[in-house]
């Protein structure tokens, strides 16, 4: 009888397998041929059906005396495609559809969709990936940068040029650019994170580095408030108060085979508001109330970049979790005019997740000291591992690509030009073995007035592990020749541990506050205060100082090191104690410690060292310092203790706020040169230095305690909407100071005052009057009031012009 029974469950389960079948497919733009990402589809006169992937591929199964698929698509008329079942792929084009936005959409009661969002928006940090304890997975990501010319590959060779039918050809055969890169990444809550570059292959570079940064244009999850797509934050439609702001509208309906409902929302900005929103669709599954996929891009962007994201995420080991990321970018300032018609550039990008696992064994010790680290073999892998890794194989166009631009980067030299860019931007300029300074071949302040010189350093041609360099120069007002040698060498790559040692014959600003290397920057706003130095001391000294890490608290950088200084008094300034010698000259002989705190930086590695990606967290600098009195003749027994604390915020609906609190305390009695000036940078119409006292006269204060406040709000685009080169961007800004001095009776022929009372000042900047897209220029007005402004009004006055770099 078991088998009678055996018998008949095999025949009939034969029979249904035979009226089953599997339809595979891609739908693609009637007109572009352009896949389409998330496309509903059923079969028949069912309900249940599925959605296209990211790349438009599809797959169904159904019987097959089914005829048809039916498809529907937001912004796209609905199709019914006959079933060809002698072809093992079908092809189904879809015509888009005009949409005319109405002025005012007027809905009775209360809008469906934001019940859809309601639920969603309840249910966020169920499905949120990074509220996970733990989670690994390895990415597979693709960019190609190609032009957008459809209209080129289609039109009449008739009509075309010889500079457009070579355009043509070449845009047949292969594309401008192909990168990919495979990523294992690692996370562990609350907030460690790992991502390792396993592999690496870039048309025509060989640097790992170019791939991963232009993977990591947008987020790997859409339920963060704050969407990043390049280097701006968009505030999501999932998140609180979205309703107020955007617009929701339920487009279409389908279900899944598990016979879960899928809702396809739309959304836009509501009419008539200014905030950084996006534009663009959700499907929401009812199964926990979860994102199934998300098509994404800026609603207004004067930037002349249009940039479209998509995801798709799946449900996995008990948790909605990302599959696929898309990355659109078409430059519209970057084009190409073949034949009298221009075509702008297009960058392509994919990212797709494999070897997902929700549930693994981590622990702390298994993060290494950055977040971002590359395989030492990551540009040697070759066909076999790829081949496990990507998810179609190279097409002839991908193969020719890499041919062609290969063997042009080999012979332009493109990874020596991309050296070049990066060390351009540290503020070098390499040459054959040596690194050219560009700080020490010329600068201006009031003090030295025009310095001329140079300054060099050996660069990687020479050695990996060290550099030597030393400069030259000369101040044209101060009639005093400067220079200096110095030398690094790095004991530890992955840690960062490095030995700096330093002699110097150099004027240091009376005043000044150092925390280490991250405030050596070269074309950095923040540093034009220094144009109005107007007090400095001629030094002769040296130092030595060990920079590393740690990989237990990696979030830490940490300096230890030994200084000596001699220092010659400004003008006819001297030091004297009750009782005691008058000092002109002075010798400070010091040990000190220091740390940078980045919370969750994120630490790019590069082939020329560390690159960092910001943090979301406060940055803090902490130093303190010792002064021996005995130690090598120095003059004063001291300690000193430094600290700077800043950070960038985005808030939803306001702009940015960002906020610098620096303060210090010496503890015993030392010279002027080596206590606190109050960072003035005063001139009746000048370079606005932001984190500086635009209204207060250089060294007008003296302190050996205080606290600087700085208060800066951009409201962006959220005033005015202008054009491509007009987009102005209004800042409010308000710093606050309070300090004190000790001995005031030690410092003679300096006139100054202290800050118990509190120095006030406020201001406005426009930025971006004239937008370069590189830099903008604006103008700006700060007023000091409260108890140290003058009674005359003017006076309180201080008129800027702002310049800001986009990098």
């Amino acid at each position: 009888m078991i088998f009678r029974f055996s018998i008949l469950f095999l025949f009939l389960t034969t029979c249904v397998s035979a009226q089953s079948i599997l339809i595979k497919g891609v739908v693609v733009d009637h007109h572009t041929k352009a896949p389409l990402a998330f496309v509903n589809i059923v079969a028949g006169n069912h309900q249940t059906g599925t959605t296209t992937d990211i790349d438009g591929k599809f797959a169904i199964k159904t019987e097959r005396s089914t005829c048809c698929l039916r498809l529907s698509y937001m912004g796209y008329e609905r199709t019914t495609y006959t079933i060809d079942f002698s072809k093992p792929l079908q092809i189904v084009e879809m015509n888009p559809r005009v949409i005319h936005l109405r002025e005012v959409v007027v809905l009775p009661g209360i809008n469906p969709a934001h019940r859809i969002i309601d639920s969603v928006l309840r249910h966020k940090n169920e499905n949120d990936p990074r509220k996970l304890k733990a989670f690994t997975y390895t990415s597979y990501d693709k960019v190609i940068l190609t032009i957008k010319a459809d209209s080129l590959l289609t039109k009449d060779t008739a009509l075309l040029d010889s500079s457009a039918m070579k355009a043509r050809k070449f845009l047949k055969k292969q594309d401008l650019f192909l990168l990919e890169t495979v990523t294992n990444r690692k996370y562990m809550s609350p907030g460690l994170n790992q991502e390792n570059v396993l592999a690496s292959k870039v048309s025509g570079f060989k640097d790992p580095v170019i791939v991963f940064m232009i993977s990591q244009i947008q987020s790997t999850t859409f339920y963060d408030d704050q969407i990043k797509i390049f280097d701006k934050n968009y505030i999501n439609p999932i998140t609180r108060g979205s309703k107020r702001k955007y617009f929701f509208q339920i487009e279409d309906t389908s279900y899944t085979a598990k016979g879960d409902t899928v809702f396809i929302i739309s959304y836009r900005p509501l009419l008539h508001t200014h905030f950084d929103g996006l534009k663009g669709f959700l499907s929401i599954n009812t199964h926990r109330w979860a994102i199934q996929n998300v098509k994404a891009e800026p609603a207004h962007d004067t930037t002349g970049i249009i940039m479209r994201i998509q995801q798709s995420y799946q449900f996995i080991q008990g948790h909605w979790f990302p599959v696929q990321l898309n990355t659109n970018i078409d430059f519209l300032t970057a084009s190409i005019d073949l034949g009298g018609t221009v075509y702008p550039m297009t960058a392509i990008g994919k990212s797709y997740i494999r070897d997902i696992n929700l549930h693994p064994s981590l622990k702390k010790s298994d993060f290494s000291y950055h977040e971002v680290e590359i395989a030492p073999d990551a540009i040697k892998k070759r066909g076999e591992f790829w081949r496990k890794f990507r998810v179609d194989s190279l097409t002839k166009r991908d193969k020719e690509t890499y041919r062609v631009i290969d063997s042009i980067g080999k012979a332009a030299n493109f990874d020596q030009f991309a050296a070049v860019v990066s060390t351009l931007m540290s503020g070098r300029i390499p040459t054959y073995f040596l690194d050219l300074d560009l700080d020490k071949f010329i600068h201006y302040n009031r003090y030295e007035g025009l310095y001329l010189g140079m300054g060099v350093h050996t660069n990687q041609k020479v050695s990996k592990r060290f550099a030597l360099g030393g400069y030259w120069g000369y101040g044209f007002h101060d009639k005093t020749a400067k220079y200096g040698a110095n030398t690094s060498v790095i004991l530890n790559r992955r840690s960062e541990t490095s030995l700096y040692l330093a002699a110097y014959h150099n004027v240091q600003p009376m005043g000044g506050v150092y925390f280490g290397e991250e405030d050596q920057k070269i074309w950095n706003t923040n540093d034009f205060y220094t144009f109005y130095y107007s007090r400095m001391n001629l030094t002769t000294g040296g130092e030595a100082t060990l920079s590393f890490r740690t990989k237990i608290l990696r979030d830490f950088k940490y300096y230890v090191g030994l200084q000596a200084q001699n220092k010659t008094a400004f003008g006819h300034y001297f030091f004297q104690k009750q009782n005691e010698s008058a000092l002109s000259y002075f010798k400070f002989r010091e040990a000190f410690f220091s740390f940078r705190f980045a919370f969750r930086e994120k630490m790019i590695q590069t082939t020329r060292g560390y690159l960092s990606m910001g943090s979301r967290y406060p940055v803090v600098y902490l130093k303190y310092t010792h002064g021996f009195k005995s130690l090598m003749n120095g003059d004063f027994r001291y300690d000193r203790i430094d600290l700077k604390m800043e950070q960038k915020l985005h808030i939803n609906y306001l702009g940015d706020f960002s906020y610098r609190i620096m303060a210090g305390m010496v503890f015993g009695a030392v010279p002027a040169c080596n206590l606190f000036d109050g960072m003035g940078s005063y001139h009746p119409f000048a370079l606005f230095s932001p984190n500086s006292f635009g209204t207060m006269r250089p060294n007008e204060f003296l302190s050996d305690r205080y606290i600087d406040l700085f208060f800066t709000h951009n409201f962006g685009h959220l005033l005015f909407n202008g054009g491509k080169l007009f987009n102005p961007q209004v800042m409010l800004i308000t710093n606050i100071a309070f300090g004190g001095l000790t001995h005031q009776a030690y410092h003679h022929n300096y006139s100054f005052k202290t800050l118990e009372k509190g120095y006030y000042e406020s201001g406005i900047v426009i930025r971006k009057l004239l937008d370069f897209q590189i830099y903008d220029l604006g103008l700006g007005v700060s007023y000091r009031y409260g108890p140290y402004g003058f009674k005359l009004p003017a006076k309180n006055f201080a008129y800027k012009i702002s310049i800001f770099y986009r990098f």
